[in-house]
């Protein structure tokens, strides 16, 4: 008899709870908050409450809502009260409503962090020591990869680097594969970001990168002359007091994604003007000027030797 008891009552409640699961949900408000709370908690019994108290619980949450009905909320409020000390649930944490900042706030941001370190005196040998975590992706040698998924960065100007790094920790700019690398946590602060800066304008760079199919570079070279030339210069050198980063013998393909980013602007730290200029560049248009960038090279000065190996990781 006892077992048949006790079978009895799993059914009525198993079959009560089925109810619950099944009901349509209330107009929000306190009473319907707390009853939702309460639904929650017999469905799925987060505290592992007894069966007595699933029982217990559904009487009271029968009472509140017939007094809820009646218009009877502080004894329906009692009465679901009693119902979550039963279940044991707790109190529900206050929503915190994070406001995501401007982009005048981003931008702001990104120029103190900037500021920051262009008035610090760079530290060639710890610019190293922070360089070793840049090597990674970067390669010893500062010349990223031929498919364009890290660019070449040897020889780039000091300032466009601090500048890129602040916007990055800023969330000025998005790069979620390196933010870990370039953050306060891994590398150090602005005199870190200066020093790295520094050590990175003293690596020779590679003429060898990856490059386009070279099929429309007269085309290329006419567009350049007539869109970039203005800013990144006739050969492509930049410039490093105007933040313009040297553009010689970098990846094809990360010029192009680059490119892409920029365009559907998602790159926020692009120039304005850039950015509006490559709206009307169309597909044969962008491969041709970009494949004609790659193709571009830095002075001989600059440029590493036959099968250059960078000495500071000989070791």
């Amino acid at each position: 008899m006892q077992r048949e008891f006790v079978a009895r009552r799993r059914v009525i409640l198993g079959l009560s709870l089925a109810a619950i699961l099944a009901a349509p949900t209330a107009a929000v408000g306190d009473f319907e908050e707390d009853l939702a709370r309460v639904d929650n908690a017999l469905r799925t019994n987060p505290s592992r409450v007894l069966e007595f108290a699933l029982e217990a619980c559904l009487v009271r949450r029968k009472f509140a809502i017939e007094l809820h009905r009646q218009g009877q909320d502080v004894r329906a409020e009692r009465s679901l009260a009693s119902c979550i000390a039963l279940l044991k649930i707790p109190e529900p944490k206050p929503e915190v409503k994070v406001v995501p900042p401007t982009p005048e706030e981003l931008q702001a941001k990104a120029a103190l962090a900037l500021e920051e370190a262009l008035v610090l005196t760079p530290d060639v040998a710890n610019g190293l020591k922070v360089y070793r975590e840049c090597a990674a992706c970067h390669m010893p040698e500062g010349w990223g990869l031929h498919n364009g998924s890290v660019p070449q960065i040897a020889g780039q100007y000091p300032k466009v680097v601090i500048k890129q790094l602040a916007d990055m920790r800023a969330g000025n700019r998005d790069n979620f594969l390196m933010l870990p690398y370039a953050s306060v946590e891994s590398i150090g602060g602005a005199q870190a970001v200066a020093d790295v800066a520094a050590y990175i304008d003293t690596l020779e760079m590679s003429v060898d990168g990856g490059k386009g199919a070279g099929t429309d570079l007269e085309l290329g070279e006419r567009l350049y002359g007539e869109n970039c030339a203005r800013c990144h210069g006739v050969t492509g050198e930049g410039n490093n007091d105007s933040y313009i980063p040297r553009i010689q013998a970098q990846h094809y393909e990360y010029l192009v994604r680059q490119f892409e980013e920029i365009r559907e602007g998602k790159r926020r730290n692009a120039n304005v003007e850039m950015t509006a200029q490559v709206q009307g560049f169309g597909e044969q248009e962008t491969r041709a000027v970009l494949d004609y960038v790659s193709r571009l090279e830095p002075p001989e000065v600059l440029q590493a030797p036959p099968d250059w190996k960078n000495p500071d990781f000989a070791n």
